[in-house]
């Protein structure tokens, strides 16, 4: 039965290849529905889980915080009393926004320039020494490519024209490699098709 609901809900979306029809929009449905039942069921464990047994049976009652700040958010269906939601809100804005600005910093900018310098002084073997220096040199023109208080002229215009060329070339990079992605998950539909419902279902060879 797995099988067959399967390959429905995936003929379904792939009939989209020919053009937008019923039998897609229906498969929409039905793979969102499923994604919100699952959704639902695995709040409701992580409630049971993280909150509920630890307040029963171990005494936890600060986790009753978080599950009162997520209930105010359920206030915005109210009018009268949409403005709880501002608490909740606000909250996570703030621990969002203190936790993504250290992570970004160190993650994106502290620990990116060590790698770029440490590399050239721990580098190896030749190879990678030469690696090193061409990502030192990419980091640079790139940065020039985005320094936009002076005019891109001269030596300036010459890093910022190297440093677009490594920004088209990351661009592809990226690229290519959501085409590939694309082209695994595309891989893996056709296997399941092939081999678990035509050979497996239909013929009976699995």
């Amino acid at each position: 039965m797995g099988t067959v609901v399967s390959t429905i809900v995936i003929l379904s979306q792939l009939s989209m290849i020919w053009k937008e029809n019923v039998f897609f929009r229906w498969g929409t449905r039905v793979a969102v529905g499923f994604a919100l039942v699952y959704t639902a069921f695995s709040n409701l464990w992580y409630l049971n889980s993280r909150v509920y047994n630890p307040v029963t049976t171990k005494g936890e009652f600060l986790w009753i915080i978080p599950v009162i700040l997520g209930l105010m958010m359920y206030s915005r269906l109210s009018r009268k009393y949409a403005w709880l939601s501002k608490y909740p809100t606000s909250f996570q804005l703030g621990v969002g926004v203190g936790v993504t600005t250290v992570a970004m910093l160190r993650g994106q900018i502290i620990d990116q320039l060590g790698y770029t310098v440490r590399d050239i002084f721990q580098a190896g073997t030749s190879m990678e020494l030469f690696n090193a220096i061409v990502v030192l040199i990419a980091v640079v023109t790139v940065i020039s490519y985005f320094f936009f208080t002076r005019e891109h002229t001269g030596l300036v215009g010459r890093s910022a024209y190297i440093g677009r060329v490594f920004i088209m070339a990351s661009t592809a990079v990226l690229w290519a490699g959501d085409y590939i992605w694309a082209m695994a998950m595309i891989a893996g539909i056709l296997s399941f098709l092939i081999n678990d419902f035509i050979k497996g279902l239909l013929f009976g060879m699995a």
